[in-house]
């Protein structure tokens, strides 16, 4: 199987485990994301990682895959301390899915502006799918069972498999030519 890992789908799809490492981590160090600092600081720390995860699978390079991490911790800090701040701390399945489309929208609009600079055609496409993507990914965790007064800072394994389909989708039909292609200078 030489050069599985060579298929963006692939790839995308193996990012799903920056999600779990990313929340676990974000959780360990800052807490519970019940309180605004709490929630910016382990939003920042899970985004941070899941941008790396999602960044090394599309083999950005260098300075595009600091500004993705960069984008998506700073997207998740802030949108996670903002729900945060109006709800508190999330505790039912719609409170979760609307984290998850603010956070989706934020962190989506940074991400694609990383896309635009790499020449990514319709690269406005990815705010909408991260929005949806993001809130889906909320509900199947929430609907799972999770407890979500844990305050982990983004959705589990079954949310992140689902929301990387969905954006899987998106970057392989709509970008995957340009993406598949290799790294572009950014």
């Amino acid at each position: 199987m030489p050069g599985i890992l060579q298929s963006l789908p692939l790839r995308w799809l193996i990012a799903v485990i920056s999600f779990p490492i990313g929340g676990f981590i974000g959780h360990l160090v800052a807490g519970p994301a019940a309180t605004i600092p709490a929630a910016l600081i382990s939003g920042a720390i899970a985004g941070g990682i899941i941008g790396l995860g999602q960044g090394f699978a599309l083999k950005l390079p260098s300075q595009a895959l600091a500004l993705w991490a960069g984008a998506t911790a700073v997207g998740l800090g802030l949108a996670l301390a903002g729900v945060t701040a109006v709800i508190g701390q999330i505790t039912t399945t719609t409170e979760a899915a609307a984290l998850g489309v603010v956070a989706g929208l934020t962190l989506g609009a940074g991400q694609a502006f990383v896309l635009q600079r790499s020449g990514v055609p319709s690269a406005w496409m990815w705010v909408v799918a991260s929005g949806l993507a993001w809130a889906a990914g909320w509900f199947v965790t929430a609907s799972a069972g999770i407890a979500l007064e844990a305050g982990w800072p983004v959705y589990g394994l079954s949310g992140a498999i689902v929301s990387q389909v969905i954006t899987g989708v998106v970057i392989w039909r709509s970008m995957g030519a340009r993406l598949a292609a290799g790294p572009t200078p950014a």
